[in-house]
């Protein structure tokens, strides 16, 4: 495949995605943003009632699709979080707690999980349905969802986090590698058992400790089947069980609405907007503006600008903003591929980085490295590093840091065009098969929000956001 030099000399250049891979300085004046020549993303909106409230939050990442299996970002699956449920959650203490789910029974061993779901849950009303209205779910949906997991046409990396039930590896391998449907052995999966509407089954090859966690995340959402496009491409007008619903895609933003129809407590929004897709000085720009109400997990050069050494807001923007350090972190790593025969030049460039001066602030986290195996194959001499397709801004922002020592140690870099891993790329931002990690920048989460917004909150895991207790003083702008 042809690939896009973009490092050749001591700057990292992206020519791939058309940007170049710097460090984004952000303009620290309230005032500057202010006159910044940009127009707004948003169009003022007529509200029909005196207490509409509308809250605009932007994401770092861009929310490519709304389909569980196809996210790549934790700003992906905070809006997964938002939209969908799975049968469990995760609670305040960080504890599986019941969502679609009401409650269930464990065997001795851990081998067995039998769920009873809830009867009085409706899918959104969402085009997806031929009325429009949505339908009851039930455990079938549970059944699709796990099945839809494994199919030769979407993404490996969930099915790769349930190989643990009976038979979803057979089933996983048949749905890939035969392509015809008509010779398939296997028409579900042996482990997943539906006893009526509302009893599902499962039944592990070994003892798990963490199943119940596993499918509170994201990745095991349900949605109804009737979202997923014909050919089951991505989804795109989601419809599930959450809080808010989603309405429609305008410009880049996602529009939400509340669900008056959940059965838990819902804030008093009336319109949740996620802002993504844009540059990390635009969001930040826009937030100055109060075209947004919040930035959900700040951008590194962004938190570099608005906070002293020590991560603490600066004393000018104290009237303007309220940072909020949440109690979790992402993970933004990078993988080696085996089959590039480089484990020599990585080694290398992991002994001679100073990885404590990638980070210029504390409050940016840490980087783990790692050596890596020695190759078997023949080995590659080059000092040519390949690596796959990556536009998002942590990944960018860590890269950006190490190409400049990498270059002073005589090493070139260069970025397919593609996500896919080829034998000759030598990292990787995904865990495909036959790669192992080789960093890890444990980036702490920040919300940066304007002074009038309370009740948001990121705990235990970077995706799982609550809005529950969100409140915007003086409603309506």
């Amino acid at each position: 495949m042809k690939k896009l030099v973009l490092l050749l000399i001591s700057v990292f250049v992206f020519i791939s995605c058309g940007k170049e891979l710097e460090t984004v300085t952000v303009k620290s004046d309230t005032s500057e943003l202010l006159n910044a020549p940009s127009d707004s993303v948003y169009t003022e909106i007529d509200p029909t009632q005196d207490d509409f409230v509308q809250i605009r939050f932007g994401e770092i990442a861009a929310i490519e699709s709304l389909d569980p299996l196809f996210v790549t970002s934790n700003s992906e699956w905070r809006v997964m979080n938002l939209i969908y449920e799975g049968l469990t959650s995760l609670n305040s203490s960080g504890n599986p707690s019941p969502a679609l789910a009401k409650e269930w029974e464990i065997n001795d061993d851990s081998t067995q999980f039998t769920f009873h779901l809830r009867t009085d849950v409706y899918f959104h009303d969402s085009p997806a349905f031929e009325n429009g209205s949505g339908r009851r779910f039930t455990a079938s949906d549970v059944r699709y969802a796990f099945e839809r997991m494994a199919y030769n046409d979407v993404p490996d990396f969930t099915a790769n986090h349930f190989e643990d039930v009976r038979g979803f590896s057979a089933y996983h391998s048949e749905q890939t590698l035969i392509k015809n449907p008509e010779k398939r052995a296997f028409s579900t999966i042996e482990g997943l058992k539906i006893r009526n509407d509302s009893t599902v089954v499962f039944f592990l090859e070994k003892t798990s400790s963490d199943f119940l966690e596993r499918l509170a995340h994201p990745m095991a959402s349900i949605y109804a089947k009737e979202s997923v496009p014909q050919g089951n491409g991505p989804i795109q007008a989601a419809a599930g069980t959450g809080r808010f619903a989603f309405i429609k895609k305008e410009g880049n933003a996602h529009l939400l609405t509340q669900n008056k129809t959940y059965r838990g407590f819902t804030p008093k929004i009336n319109r949740l907007d996620i802002v993504s897709g844009l540059e990390e000085k635009d969001l930040y720009q826009e937030l100055a503006r109060k075209n947004l109400d919040a930035l959900i997990e700040v951008g590194s050069s962004t938190l570099m600008s608005v906070t002293d050494s020590t991560g603490s807001l600066l004393d000018s923007f104290t009237n303007t903003f309220q940072l909020n350090q949440t109690s979790t972190h992402s993970d933004y790593s990078y993988f080696y591929n085996q089959n590039s025969a480089q484990s020599a030049s990585i080694n290398e460039l992991i002994t001679n980085t100073d990885f404590e001066s990638l980070l210029p602030l504390s409050a940016l986290g840490n980087i783990d490295a790692n050596q890596v195996g020695v190759d078997t194959a023949q080995p590659d001499s080059s000092r040519r590093l390949v690596i796959t397709q990556t536009v998002h801004p942590f990944e960018v922002f860590l890269l950006d840091k190490l190409a400049t020592q990498a270059t002073n140690m005589g090493f070139s870099f260069s970025m397919n065009a593609s996500f896919a891993l080829y034998n000759d790329i030598s990292l990787t931002t995904r865990p495909y098969p036959d790669t192992e990690k080789v960093l890890s920048w444990k980036s702490p989460v920040y919300i940066l929000s304007s002074t009038d917004i309370s009740g948001i909150s990121i705990t235990h895991e970077p995706w799982n956001i609550s809005v529950i207790s969100l409140k915007k003083t003086g409603g309506s702008e």
